[in-house]
């Protein structure tokens, strides 16, 4: 378990560290070389390091890293298939940080073709992609770089807010990457655009820009002591030299500080051809502080100095030195001529400038022909990629739409035959329901029939019980009134016999619980539910003697016949009634008879 463990760590180690531009060691080193412009070490780094890489996506950062090493005008064909190449490998592998990083390559590209619209495209694409990853910091702030140096370069919003954002952006990223040799990078040129902004303004402002770019110049010289490679350390050293002079003013001790830091520039660029345009360059600015100073003789002897290093021909393909600035050389010292009057040798340097500058045209306007030929012909090659691309996704939409329709016809033609097949089992099955369920129809339309018959037989005797029912009740009631006058006369009789009185009344009170039973008995017979829905609908519980009267009034007794059975006043039923009314919870004008006799069983 532990040795699987270990090999995923293995296998998967390199994709995320190659991911990360912070931790790419390769990158850093081909970035200062690059910047050292020695770009033959840095193409063998390259091509040893990441080219024969077996992951693709290194691979895909040693072509964008190749393309930069063909600085030369008549590598621009290798350039254009260096990224052409990476641009392959990206595609197969579809990730989008190879992408990003192919983009990259080809806004460095759009910059020197001065194509704002693909560059600010691209580059801004590229930013978007390498922002959404972690450690990504050394990327962006080369991105940012770019991107400050083409708007700084092309006056593209170099006093808006877009061109401090890059540059800033630029130095945020680079301290977030901890890489000294970016840090310097990115102070510097937000140094010179503080120094830009120090020029054109005047008054406050201009002091307020001055104090920020000596600011970041001075961030600059410690980072600077950590860059390894000896050429860009001394590259950047000397940068940090020009910068600081910059920046000075015209007073007599900052005329001597200036000339002990060119002094600096000078030891270090000495017997080092790489540094010519440097040291071109120093030679030129001592000239002019001499200039200042009205030393002529002085400022004579630097400007041939630094006429000395300038090369004859072949500017365009010269690392170092530039048509723009050997052509601001040689106008300067024809300006140095014309202000000491001494027309013939101005004459003659202007005429060298205008040469040069012809050359640097023709030289340019071949360049940028054969670049533009190059750019229209990999945005055709593209176009013709992208169209085969369209033409094979469209081709196999089409295969794919034709193998689901033949798919889904198969399928149809199977639902449907299924389909009719089913459906003929349904409709026999049917058939075969509604047969069986006309016979339980007629069925049970015949026991139908005969349970009608035999209800209507129960209806009938049970109507006929009911009248027996109510005969007896009536016959019993008339029984009931002639037993209570037969009592009646031998109360009569017996009014002299004290004793006889009282056993009377004992058996007459006995035979009215008799008779009563008797009455509830008959009520009982012939509706069942009569007392007990009494007893429902009543407001409060009613006692014996309210069924005993409620039966009464039921069976159409009026208030005497009540009181001759009960042997009571008919007040005292009345009184009962009305309480027997309020109980059933009726109103006054409610009838209490028509209400028990109608009583819903």
């Amino acid at each position: 378990m532990n040795k699987i463990f270990l090999f995923l760590i293995l296998f998967f180690l390199p994709c995320f560290g190659f991911a990360q531009s912070d931790v790419d060691e390769d990158q850093h080193q081909i970035s200062l070389l690059l910047f050292a412009k020695n770009f033959i070490k840095a193409k063998e780094i390259v091509e040893s390091r990441l080219l024969k890489s077996d992951d693709n996506s290194r691979k895909v950062i040693g072509y964008v890293y190749l393309s930069r090493c063909y600085d030369k005008p008549k590598d621009e064909s290798k350039k254009i298939d260096a990224l052409e190449n990476a641009k392959k490998i990206a595609l197969k592998t579809r990730n989008e940080i190879d992408m990003a990083y192919v983009k990259y390559g080809y806004a460095l590209y759009y910059a020197y073709l001065e194509k704002n619209d693909f560059f600010v495209k691209t580059v801004n694409e590229s930013i978007t992609t390498f922002s959404k990853f972690p450690k990504e910091n050394f990327i962006l702030s080369a991105l940012f770089t770019s991107k400050f140096l083409y708007l700084s370069k092309n006056k593209l919003n170099r006093d808006e807010k877009y061109t401090k954002v890059a540059c800033i952006s630029a130095y945020n990223y680079a301290l977030k990457s901890k890489n000294d040799f970016l840090i310097f990078q990115s102070a510097n040129n937000v140094c010179a655009y503080y120094a830009y902004q120090h020029l054109t303004m005047s008054g406050a402002d201009s002091k307020k820009y001055r104090d920020s770019a000596v600011i970041y110049i001075q961030k600059t010289y410690s980072h600077i002591q950590n860059i390894k490679d000896k050429t860009a350390n001394k590259k950047a050293l000397i940068t940090y030299y020009f910068n600081l002079n910059s920046l000075a003013d015209n007073s007599t001790e900052s005329v001597s500080e200036s000339l002990k830091l060119y002094d600096k520039i000078l030891d270090l660029t000495e017997n080092d051809d790489s540094f010519k345009e440097l040291r071109c360059a120093t030679y030129n600015n001592i000239a002019i502080l001499f200039e200042n100073e009205n030393k002529n003789k002085l400022a004579e002897e630097y400007y041939l100095k630094a006429y000395e290093l300038i090369p004859k021909s072949k500017v365009a393909n010269n690392y170092e030195f530039s048509t723009v600035k050997i052509v601001s050389f040689l106008e300067k010292f024809a300006n140095f001529y014309e202000k000491t009057h001494q027309p013939e040798k101005e004459l003659k340097y202007l005429k060298e400038a205008r040469s040069f500058e012809k050359q640097g045209y023709l030289e340019k306007f071949e360049n940028s022909t054969k670049s533009l030929e190059l750019f229209y012909e990999t945005e055709k090659k593209d176009n013709q990629i992208r169209q085969l691309e369209e033409k094979d996704k469209m081709y196999n939409k089409y295969k794919l739409l034709s193998l689901f329709i033949i798919l889904l016809s198969i399928v149809g033609v199977i639902f449907l035959f299924y389909m009719l097949r089913y459906r003929q089992k349904l409709s026999k099955q049917k058939i075969s329901l509604l047969e069986g369920e006309k016979n339980e129809a007629n069925l049970l339309l015949q026991l139908t029939q005969k349970e009608q018959e035999r209800l209507k037989a129960e209806q009938e005797l049970l109507e006929i019980q009911q009248e027996q029912l109510q005969k007896h009740a009536m016959a019993t009631s008339l029984q009931l009134d002639q037993k209570n006058t037969f009592i009646n006369e031998i109360k009569e009789k017996a009014k002299g016999d004290k004793n006889t009185s009282i056993s009377r009344a004992l058996k007459e009170e006995q035979l009215i619980d008799h008779d009563f039973n008797v009455m509830q008995k008959i009520v009982q017979d012939v509706h069942p539910d009569f007392f007990k829905r009494l007893q429902e609908i009543a407001v409060s519980k009613l006692t014996n003697q309210d069924l005993r009267y409620a039966s009464y009034i039921y069976l159409n007794m009026d208030n005497q016949q009540i009181s001759n059975i009960l042997k009571s006043s008919p007040m005292a039923v009345r009184m009962t009634k009305y309480r027997l009314k309020q109980k059933l919870g009726l109103d006054k004008n409610d009838d209490l008879k028509s209400f028990i006799q109608n009583l819903k069983l």
